[in-house]
């Protein structure tokens, strides 16, 4: 059954219409850029401005990172696999990307619950703050967020020995991990949002209690918007996880035979995009990143308006003498 479906799916992917070979190329190869050149912005604005230097960021950098390798890593096999429209690369590339595609997708949910823990300490309890979150203690769990996931992917993959294939339905390579190994791999892939969900709802609980408290609203002003750009970005990464979540498990499980190719593929899709938005979220509500990505954008223009505002301020102090 599986390989009667895999025949139906190789002979759909190369029949397409030049129409759709061009779309789905172009679309796919527009995130991987966005995504690629979006979050290397990102580091960039970090390491050039100072206030954006300060330890807690550095998971936004650990974050941005797994968004890169999936871009520069995973995103072009997958787009020239649509322009070719059969896989022409290795067996090794095709386990190494499977293996990476799982391994990132966890690391980033690992990663946004150790984003949400930095929040809801520095919200809800304050004076446990700088005991729990020393800039060691942060690079320690940045690094243990990359460590345990790839860890744990690799040992599932090479103890029950499966083998990755390409999937000309997703358009990338998979593992066809028994029952029980992918129950425990979506266990693990899972069990980070039930942090997150625990810690932005007592932060949530913490501003709305103190609401009316306009002290505490003004010397909280900082953490509170920076937590709320970062659930932002959580929402918007499960806004696209989701979806594609419901769609690889209807597929796998429910209707392993007969299911629409394009349906397939976007949720592949979805799961590209969620390297993607970062960026624009950080861009619209963080001042201090909007800042440097203008600063990088329109080097011309931002140089302009120094130099009129110096030339102002010489005209008013000639003026006045």
């Amino acid at each position: 059954m599986y390989w009667e479906n895999s025949v139906n799916l190789k002979s759909a992917l190369k029949d397409r219409s030049l129409a759709i070979v061009v779309t789905e190329t172009t679309m796919f190869t527009l995130v991987m850029i966005i995504s690629f050149l979006g979050n290397l912005l990102v580091c960039y604005a970090v390491y050039r401005n100072p206030r954006l230097r300060n330890p807690s960021n550095y998971y936004i950098i650990s974050l941005a990172l797994t968004d890169i390798l999936q871009a520069s890593c995973s995103m072009p096999f997958s787009v020239a696999y649509l322009a070719i429209g059969e896989w022409s690369f290795a067996t090794a590339a095709c386990a190494f990307i499977a293996i990476l595609k799982l391994s990132l997708t966890m690391v980033s949910a690992f990663t946004m619950a150790l984003m949400a823990l930095n929040r809801y300490y520095k919200v809800v309890k304050p004076r446990k703050y700088q005991a729990v979150f020393k800039p060691r203690n942060i690079v320690t769990t940045a690094l243990l967020a990359w460590i345990i996931p790839m860890t744990f992917v690799i040992l599932s993959v090479f103890v029950f020995d499966e083998e990755a294939k390409p999937n000309p339905g997703y358009a990338i390579c998979v593992v066809q991990l028994p029952i029980l190994s992918l129950t425990a791999v979506l266990g693990v892939m899972y069990s980070p949002y039930f942090i997150i969900v625990f810690c932005y709802w007592k932060i949530y609980r913490k501003v709305k209690m103190h609401n009316a408290n306009l002290s505490w609203q003004s010397s909280n002003a900082v953490d509170v918007k920076v937590s709320k750009t970062l659930f932002v970005t959580v929402v918007s990464f499960v806004s696209l996880f989701l979806p594609a979540s419901i769609i690889f498990t209807l597929r796998e499980f429910l209707l392993p035979t007969g299911f629409p190719r394009f349906v397939a593929l976007l949720a592949v899709f979805l799961i590209f995009m969620t390297s993607s938005t970062n960026p624009f979220i950080y861009g619209y509500m963080n001042r201090a990143f909007r800042n440097e990505f203008k600063k990088f954008l329109m080097p011309k223009r931002h140089h302009s308006v120094a130099e009129g505002g110096a030339t102002g301020q010489n005209q008013r102090r000639g003026h006045r003498c």
